[in-house]
């Protein structure tokens, strides 16, 4: 019997000393793929850089021009009905867009439409929130391409003259909330 168990921790040993050497390795693998994407980058979509005019439609038909808003702090927030942390974070979002208008910005939430099942998903999501915002339809998907919007939510944080100043990858926690109202 302890044989048997000095075997198996013996072999327990020698499989983590296997695994720790290949992942030490992996890191010279993934290196180039790193510095690859990195050069990727559209211009106008990076903190520090002016962010690429659009003009998109909201839900209730109203044409909005991101260029129209120059000499306003605006928030982009991109969001799909069917993604459970844009769910979890809707209600803090309708209190951040309400808060933002009253300090002078523009909240911009970027519905992702076309991975959307419909319209009415939209409209239902923005009712059943009861947020005040009306959010602008990306249909064809093009703004999130330009932006290289590669997991929602993404949200960006522009300043008066629309240079990108945060840029957040990911789900916005009430500490970010509270450091985008510091921003402006």
């Amino acid at each position: 019997m302890k044989g048997k168990q000095a075997f198996y921790r013996s072999f327990l040993i020698l499989a983590l000393c296997t695994v720790g050497y290949f992942y030490s390795q992996s890191e010279h693998v993934y290196r180039p793929v790193d510095k690859e994407a990195i050069t990727t980058f559209n211009e106008g979509v990076q903190v520090g850089q002016r962010a690429v005019p659009f003009s998109l439609t909201t839900l209730k038909g109203q044409v909005v021009d991101l260029s129209s808003l120059h000499g306003q702090p605006v928030i982009l927030h991109f969001f799909a009905t069917w993604c459970p942390v844009c769910q979890d974070e809707m209600p803090s979002l309708v209190k951040l867009d309400k808060e933002y208008r009253q300090k002078g910005g523009q909240f911009l939430a970027i519905n992702l439409t076309n991975q959307e099942s419909s319209i009415k998903d939209v409209r239902a999501f923005v009712q059943h929130y009861r947020a005040e915002f009306d959010p602008l339809l990306d249909t064809d998907g093009e703004v999130m391409e330009t932006y290289q919007v590669i997991g929602i939510p993404t949200t960006l944080i522009l300043d008066e003259e629309g240079t990108i100043v945060k840029r957040y990858n990911g789900v916005l926690t009430e500490e970010i909330m509270d450091e985008i109202m510091d921003i402006h």
